[in-house]
This record gives structure tokens, C-alpha cells and sequence, in this order.
């Protein structure tokens, strides 16, 4: 039977056969291939001899004329080609499909959600309800552009696509959601879902515009301090809440979300200690995971003020409306302190009616603390550090550093509250000059 060379013979060939079984006719000129007619079905097919076993092999190449003599013909070469580097074509073809079939499972949402999964699976570490907010805030653009897309067919310029669009109005969130992707594709790549990070190609290039940093206002000069803190002290009791809070913002400097969800359990007013897990502090080298902060007088008078409001429930400042959790909400310090009512001296070059805004900021009593206990009381960095609840890092970026050195921050913390008491009733000049650099340093 004569070889087929063109479509007329492959049609001419198709009409003769009818009413037969099984026919087959060669390909002309390729070795091996083969059409194959069987009943309505009408097949390409590549006969070779397996590279390594040496085993003959049949393999179906498509039907007929879905696929072409020409398309039967380039697959027949592509498969020589793979055979000539010891490939088996069927194998390498299986092989493509699973990868195809793992591409449309593997969706950016599926990698996202199991990302996510993994972040807080972990009861030892888990991030706090700021981050997630964060996460949910980054990963959605990401998710509602490219949720239902093979995360193996998502392209660098893609990504920046989307990032350059969310700049065009909010510049420090692009950046964010582009850290994000990075962090989603980093674990595609880490479950062998991807070869390469795409995102990676456009962090060395100034592909996104840059974030200004912007570092929370804080008042550093004694003088203005000592206006804030009579600020705070003439609120109204109504403040029940706002006022004790700010308080201790001043006299421990912790971060306002951790006061806020302070727990009677964590306070032990006989060793005059609140020690907590700091909402930060999980997943995070620069920060430690439990953090011992001691209690001047002035700190525990606050807390035992708080006793008979709400010594029964789980939070020194309970608040059982609050849906997102039973405590006071962070945000309502930020709208005291920016109240027109506040800062009625006008501190700041920028004042305008509006309190504090743009002045110091809840987070700025912790830049207040360490630069006035730094350059006023003489205390060193180290020990204003470990009390801001930062871990000690090499030069590597790994924490070394372990020591708590408590008694030397009890000291320091009272210090540090009657310094408040000092400059409040207008003593800026009679200041402690204390020193711990020498005993700090055998510590460490």
C-alpha cells in the first residue's frame, strides 16, 4: 500500500477504506508515522522504539482532520528531536498534562489560602489582628485581579500592572500589595508550584514609585511634654477609659494596642510587673514574644483606679460592645489626642485647630520615652531598647541579645515617671543625670 503524502490521498484513502475494519497507511518521508482508520475513527499515530528499553511504542498523535497532515508532521519531528536526547515523548507529553492540570488547581486564590493557612496554623505564633487586617487589606487587589488565574501563568508585568494602577492613588499601598504577590509567589515556588518568583524581577528596578517614610510624630523638647501631660490630666473623669489609658501610655510606653487589651491576668501588683505577649511580637525577629515591664507607683495607682470598674472581667479596660474584640479600642485614643479641644497652646508649627494631629500620635510616647530617657536621664540605649520590647540583633539581622535586666529598668521606670512629675509641675531643670552605660555593658 503507497505511502500518503498530500490531504487528496489522506481523503481518497478515507473513502476506500469504508466498510473495512482496520486500515493503516504510512506518512511519506516520517519514519514511523502512520494513519490510522478504524470504524468513523480516522488517528495520526508515531511508532518508535522506546530510547532506553528498546521496546517498540505506539503513540496517538491527534484525530484526523482536527489534526493536520502538516501539524502531524512537526509533532512527528518534535518527538525525534526528544527521542535523539533519550526522551520519551509519551512520557514528556504525560508529564505536560500533569503539569496542566496541577496549573488549574494551583489558582493564586488556592496558593493565597494556603499561604494564609500556614501563617495562622500555628497557636504559638500567632499574628496579631492588626497584621491580619493588613494581609486581608494587601492580598485583596491580588486575589480579586488574579484569584482565578494558574499562579504558573501570572507574569511580572502583570503584577506591576496592577501595582502601577493602585499608585496612581494610594502610592505606599502599591508597594504593599507587590510585597504581598512576592510573599505569595515566594511560597508557589517553596510547594514546587512555580520554577521562578516573577515578582522578584522588579524589586532590583525602580519599576514602582518610591514610600516616603514617615515616622509617627512625637513630641521630644520637655516643655511641650510637660503641656501634653497637663493636657491629659485636665480631660474629664467621663473619659473613663481614654484618659487612665493615655496615662499609662506615658508612664510605660508600651504600644497603645497592648494597653488597650491589657488583662488583669498579666498584672501582678506585688512584684509591681505587667507582662504580657506584645501584639507585635509574634512572627518577628526585631521584637521579643513576651515582654516584662515594670511598674512605677505612678503606673499601679492608674491600674488600681481601674479595680472597681472592672476588676471582674478578663480586660482592665473592658468594653463588651466592641464586636471586633471586648476591650477598648486603640482608635479612640488617636481621636482624643486630635480633638480641637487638645492642645489648646497651639504646640507644633502645623497647628491648627486640630489637637495633636500631625504633633505626637499614640505611638510617638514611645520616641518621647527613649529620646528624654536618652539624653535627659542619661540612660543608655540598650536599656531603652529592651524596654520598648526590641529584640537585639547582630549584624546578620538575627536577635542575640536575651537579657531582660529588670531591676535595672525598675529603676529606670521609676525615674523615668517622677522626671514626668517633674517637668509637669514646671521642674524641666531638676532633672536625674543617671548613667547604667558601665553596668549595662557587663550585663550584655
Amino acid at each position: 500500500m503507497a505511502a500518503l503524502t498530500t490531504d487528496t490521498q489522506i481523503k481518497r484513502a478515507i473513502k476506500d477504506a469504508q466498510g473495512q475494519k482496520r486500515v493503516y497507511h504510512t506518512i511519506g518521508g516520517y519514519a514511523g508515522l502512520r494513519l490510522r482508520l478504524r470504524g468513523g475513527c480516522i488517528e495520526f499515530q508515531h511508532r518508535y522504539t522506546h530510547p532506553i528499553t528498546g521496546k517498540r511504542k505506539e503513540m496517538t498523535l491527534g484525530q484526523y482532520p482536527a489534526l493536520t497532515l502538516e501539524q502531524a508532521r512537526q509533532t512527528h519531528a518534535d518527538n525525534m528531536r526528544m527521542l535523539a536526547q533519550l526522551i520519551d515523548p509519551i512520557t514528556q507529553r504525560d508529564s505536560e498534562r500533569v503539569k496542566q492540570a496541577t496549573a488549574i488547581t494551583n489558582t493564586f486564590q488556592a496558593v493565597a489560602d494556603d499561604w494564609l493557612y500556614e501563617q495562622t496554623s500555628n497557636p504559638d505564633h500567632q499574628p496579631a489582628p492588626s497584621t491580619l487586617e493588613n494581609i486581608n487589606n494587601y492580598l485583596a487587589p491580588l486575589t480579586a485581579t488574579f484569584g482565578k488565574f494558574p499562579v504558573s501563568e501570572i507574569t511580572s508585568q502583570q503584577v506591576l500592572t496592577l501595582c502601577r494602577d493602585i499608585q496612581r492613588k494610594h502610592v505606599h499601598k502599591g508597594n504593599r500589595v507587590k510585597h504581598m504577590a512576592q510573599r505569595i509567589f515566594a511560597h508557589a515556588v517553596l510547594k514546587g508550584f512555580i520554577e521562578y518568583n516573577p515578582v522578584t524581577q522588579l524589586s532590583g528596578a525602580k519599576a514602582l514609585k518610591a514610600t516616603r517614610t514617615k515616622h509617627h510624630a512625637s513630641l521630644t523638647d520637655p516643655k511641650d511634654f510637660a503641656v501634653l501631660l497637663r493636657d491629659i490630666d485636665g480631660l474629664s473623669d467621663k473619659q473613663v477609659y481614654n484618659k487612665p489609658i493615655l496615662k499609662l501610655l506615658t508612664l510605660t510606653f508600651a504600644r497603645v494596642g497592648d494597653i488597650c487589651a491589657m488583662r488583669w491576668a498579666d498584672i501582678d501588683l506585688n512584684v509591681k510587673q505587667w507582662v504580657f505577649t506584645p501584639q507585635k511580637g509574634q512572627r518577628r525577629e526585631d521584637m521579643v514574644e513576651s515582654l516584662v515591664i515594670p511598674l512605677a507607683p505612678q503606673a499601679i495607682a492608674v491600674i488600681e483606679q481601674m479595680q472597681s470598674l472592672t476588676g471582674g472581667h478578663d480586660y482592665v479596660f473592658h468594653n463588651a460592645n466592641r464586636k471586633k474584640a471586648p476591650h477598648h479600642d486603640p482608635q479612640a485614643i488617636n481621636k482624643v489626642l486630635n480633638d480641637p479641644s487638645m492642645n489648646s497652646t497651639g504646640i507644633g508649627s502645623n497647628y491648627e485647630g486640630r489637637g495633636y494631629k500631625e504633633v505626637h500620635t499614640p505611638h510617638g510616647f514611645r520616641a518621647s520615652a527613649k529620646t528624654m530617657l536618652m539624653e535627659r536621664l542619661g540612660y543608655d540605649e540598650l536599656l531603652t531598647e529592651i524596654q520598648l520590647g526590641h529584640q537585639m540583633l547582630n549584624k546578620y539581622g538575627k536577635a542575640y541579645n536575651r537579657m531582660q535586666a529588670v531591676p535595672e529598668r525598675t529603676r529606670m521606670m521609676t525615674d523615668w515617671a517622677n522626671y514626668l512629675d517633674n517637668i509637669k509641675a514646671g521642674k524641666i531643670d531638676n532633672v536625674i543625670h543617671a548613667s547604667f552605660k558601665q553596668q549595662s555593658q557587663k550585663l550584655g
